[in-house]
């Protein structure tokens, strides 16, 4: 009961940290300034980062007689790393290589303390087989994780957005894949919900270290689930697959307009849905929606390989339909 009890409070113990959130940011200078990119007015507090990365380790340790040593380590190594990377960035702006070297080295230490955090088969659903990947399996896991962070960097340019797609992210791991971290799931939930209290109204941002912070932890919970429960790889794909079909979408046509992939720009799925959307809260709520129909759909319909083709296809289709305009501020 105590535990449980803790489960609950542990994100109470640093709401402070979103309370006074302007005092601290001002403090410790860690502030979204205005640019011809963002449409706020003034500074923003970048500390969702620092609230979800204190809860995290507060619940982890706290929670240590649950989980091994090299557990603990793997997961401190990898969301205390790449959230220092964020948090530098936030302050003096790492260039595009520099940061993916550091991802790298951070992704590859964790995964050097717990090999249940390396993917080293592929457990394919639509031909029901397991396909080992032996020597190649270190590059191809830090290639899916340093991905997936970069895709949540992406997509973290709106109020509400990246914290609403964790949260749902959250909640179906919880109830539809437990595992013996639940404590964390739930730690996790209720401290993002504090976030986004704040968030959605702008008056916190997560800033790089936030959205690396939550892409390193998405990347963890996913990983040891599927190492675990052994799940098919198709269930990660429909789990993310309107991150990972944006982001290359985005990628691929910048390489075709000959700029470089990194370039900020505004011409991601969600500028478009928003542009669109005069209520941005319903503009949020159209893209959360878009984001987890293949998930939902596959909780009673079970064929991958239509699943896939099909979530290809209505991106493909939402994306096209929203890109109306295509004279989005740059």
């Amino acid at each position: 009961m105590f535990l449980n009890f803790l489960t609950f409070i542990t994100p109470l113990i640093f709401f402070p940290i979103l309370i006074y959130h302007k005092k601290i940011g001002n403090t410790i200078g860690l502030l979204d300034y205005p640019d011809q990119r963002k449409r706020h007015l003034k500074p923003i507090p970048k500390l969702g980062g620092i609230y979800i990365l204190a809860t995290s380790i507060f619940a982890i340790l706290y929670f240590s007689n649950f989980y091994n040593e090299r557990f603990i380590f793997s997961f401190l190594i990898l969301i205390g790393g790449l959230f220092l990377i964020g948090f530098v960035d936030d302050k003096i702006e790492i260039n595009a290589v520099s940061r993916l070297i550091l991802q790298f080295a951070i992704i590859a230490l964790a995964i050097s303390v717990d090999f249940n955090l390396n993917v080293d088969k592929l457990n394919i659903g639509i031909i029901s087989k397991n396909i080992l990947i032996y020597n190649g399996s270190n590059i191809f896991t830090i290639f899916c994780v340093i991905s997936l962070v970069n895709a949540t960097n992406l997509v973290d340019g709106k109020d509400g957005l990246t914290g609403m797609i964790f949260l749902v992210f959250l909640f179906y791991f919880l109830f539809f894949l437990p595992s013996n971290f639940n404590n964390l799931l739930i730690v996790l939930i209720i401290s993002t919900i504090l976030f986004l209290f704040y968030n959605i109204r702008g008056k916190v941002y997560l800033g790089n270290s936030g959205s690396y912070l939550i892409g390193g932890l998405m990347s963890f919970i996913t990983i040891q689930n599927y190492n675990h429960k052994s799940f098919e790889i198709e269930m990660i794909f429909l789990i993310f697959y309107i991150y990972g079909l944006d982001m290359l979408r985005v990628y691929l046509e910048r390489l075709i307009r000959g700029i470089h992939p990194f370039t900020p720009e505004n011409n991601h799925l969600h500028h478009y849905l928003f542009k669109n959307f005069a209520n941005k809260y319903l503009a949020l709520f159209v893209y959360i929606i878009l984001a987890y129909i293949p998930l939902s759909i596959h909780l009673v319909y079970k064929n991958y390989l239509i699943l896939m083709i099909v979530s290809i296809v209505f991106y493909l289709s939402v994306f096209f339909y929203f890109r109306k305009d295509n004279n989005l501020s740059v």
